[in-house]
């Protein structure tokens, strides 16, 4: 059981970095990483010792979040990629303390990264004129990388959720 264990602990954060990274140099959160969240969250759940009622918890949660940010995806204030990543992370945390925690903390974390990019883009000729390196898209795009939020904040609050003590519970 160790080794499934290792699944669920590693699994989501490994996803979360990976889409923050791929946001922050591309600008896009690939669906193949929502997808695999969903999926995989759908295998270990109901061998990880969670009952099935936290299990539909945690898919109404990410129906919720999903529900809740496509509106704010139709009013043009997140990506199509943040939205499904932010559900998908979601389902991972259920309907929890840690959720609120994931919610609040990506929130506070999308504000320090949205005023970071809005100095970086303020001062861009400044960056290209020592020609340091940041991504270009950062500097260029309309938009925020709002997937490195999200995947810091799951990082970090990852560890309070329900299959996250289920899979400390495995590795003992």
């Amino acid at each position: 059981m160790p080794a499934l264990g290792a699944a669920i602990l590693m699994i989501a954060p490994m996803c979360l970095f990976i889409a923050a990274v791929s946001d922050l140099f591309t600008m896009t959160i690939p669906n193949r990483i929502s997808v695999f969240l969903l999926a995989s969250f759908a295998v270990l759940a109901p061998v990880s010792g969670l009952a099935l009622a936290e299990i539909s918890m945690s898919a109404a949660a990410g129906a919720i979040v999903l529900a809740v940010c496509f509106g704010f995806f139709s009013l043009n204030m997140m990506g199509g990629g943040d939205v499904k990543l932010l559900a998908a992370s979601a389902v991972w945390f259920g309907f929890s303390s840690a959720l609120g925690a994931f919610i609040v903390t990506t929130a506070l974390w999308g504000g320090i990264i949205t005023l970071l990019v809005m100095l970086l883009r303020n001062q861009a000729n400044r960056f290209a004129a020592i020609e340091a390196v940041v991504p270009a898209q950062i500097l260029t795009a309309k938009k925020v990388p709002y997937g490195v939020a999200i995947g810091i904040a799951g990082i970090m609050t990852f560890w309070e959720s329900p299959i996250a003590v289920a899979g400390l519970e495995l590795l003992k």
